[in-house]
């Protein structure tokens, strides 16, 4: 299913998870936790693996006690569908690695063009990744 144009010519699309399929759906504001609990960031470790490359700055994770989880990406350019295709099969990795104990029961997904700074971006409950940029500040 491809992403409604408007959301996509805004940089951002949302993904929401409906039982076992993602489907796209607009998102309201969340509550996140002010870090990662540390069995998600264990969990991104598998989810992410194959799915970095150069044009993600950085991807911040929010999580909510109510089980939901926003995946955002940080590009150096506008997103394509291989942005989008990428963070879909993060998400789904993570849906799979998701533990009996650690109930996730929302997903949704963003990918975001940035030229701002590093510091100035939002970190949600934190950076899972972040790639090194030199900068002459």
């Amino acid at each position: 299913m491809a992403p409604p144009e408007n959301l996509l010519a805004e940089g951002k699309f949302i993904l929401e998870k409906t039982g076992p399929i993602l489907s796209m759906a607009q998102g309201d504001e969340m509550n996140f936790f002010n870090r990662i609990p540390s069995w998600l960031v264990d969990i991104f470790r598998i989810a992410l693996l194959g799915e970095i490359y150069p044009n993600i700055r950085a991807i911040a994770v929010g999580y909510c006690d109510n089980g939901s989880v926003l995946i955002r990406y940080y590009l150096d350019r506008e997103p394509t569908d291989f942005d989008l295709e990428s963070i879909e099969i993060v998400a789904t990795n993570l849906d799979a690695l998701d533990g009996k104990e650690q109930c996730i029961d929302k997903i949704d997904v963003q990918c975001i063009h940035s030229t701002s700074l590093k510091r100035d971006l939002e970190s949600l409950s934190g950076f899972v990744y972040s790639r090194y940029e030199f900068s002459d500040d």
